[in-house]
């Protein structure tokens, strides 16, 4: 096993993976529950509102449609703006070796927490709450092949 990526994480992929993870929770049915509820609210009694309710209700409707989407964008543009764009990761039968201009790091395959499979990328947990994201575009065909072998070594580790 021997694979090298270089990182290109967009403000799409991190956008794409909190809007996924948001609505395939709890917080999701109650955001989409939420806004059915306040459409039929505000279908129903918008012309009987006066402007400033008027107002608050057309902002409802929008909230988790419009509003949270752009917010979540523009907390992701703030957070791929810090993921160095020089990154390298390199998988190899020891574990991973991230390099970062002149740093490197080697994290053995015991110390991974395991991989999961998300659309459109791999998330490869370095702890519980770290870990390094490869979207389809840098795995390209190879996606599977590694994903499985990943997951092998992970297994024999632990």
């Amino acid at each position: 096993m021997d694979y090298t990526f270089k990182s290109n994480i967009t403000p799409f992929d991190l956008w794409r993976l909190s809007m996924r993870r948001t609505y395939r929770s709890i917080i999701g049915v109650c955001n989409i529950v939420f806004t059915v509820a306040i459409i039929i609210l505000t279908g129903k009694f918008f012309y009987q509102a006066n402007d400033i309710l008027q107002v608050l209700m057309f902002l409802g409707c929008i909230l988790f449609p419009v509003l949270q989407p752009f917010a979540v964008y523009l907390k992701a543009k703030g957070q791929a703006a810090v993921i160095p764009q020089d990154m390298e990761l390199h998988f190899d039968e020891r574990g991973l070796r991230v390099t970062v201009g002149q740093q490197r790091e080697t994290i053995p395959w015991g110390k991974m927490r395991g991989i999961v499979k998300e659309y459109k990328m791999l998330i490869l947990f370095s702890d519980a709450r770290h870990g390094y994201m490869l979207s389809d575009r840098m795995l390209g065909r190879e996606k599977e092949i590694f994903y499985q072998a990943v997951k092998e070594k992970i297994g024999q580790s632990q």
